[in-house]
């Protein structure tokens, strides 16, 4: 629930900058904005994304959108969710599904 509150809030942010953009002939906060999230995907979240099996585009579009709101979860997950070599070892009362 808290994470569709701070992509609600992002949104709103967005719809505002716009607003303010398209009113008050102030393109500013709009542009701050988009290269703030540009900065953040080519710093961060392009590389997040590819560690975390997510496309290009799915990362980019994210990342231009809701910034670290959308790669900080991913990163705190994968912290935690560390894998070693010995979790890809089959063993003998493993479970293994053959499509033949």
């Amino acid at each position: 629930m808290f994470a569709v509150l701070t992509y609600l809030a992002c949104i709103a942010l967005w719809a505002g900058s716009t607003i303010i953009m398209i009113r008050k002939k102030f393109p500013w906060c709009a542009l701050f904005l988009f290269l703030l999230h540009l900065w953040e995907l080519l710093t961060v979240g392009l590389k997040t994304g590819r560690k975390f099996g997510e496309k290009d585009s799915v990362s980019i579009a994210s990342c231009l959108c809701f910034g670290f709101l959308w790669w900080l979860p991913l990163k705190r997950q994968m912290k935690k969710e560390t894998f070693t070599d010995d979790d890809f070892i089959r063993r003998e009362d493993d479970i293994v599904i053959r499509h033949d």
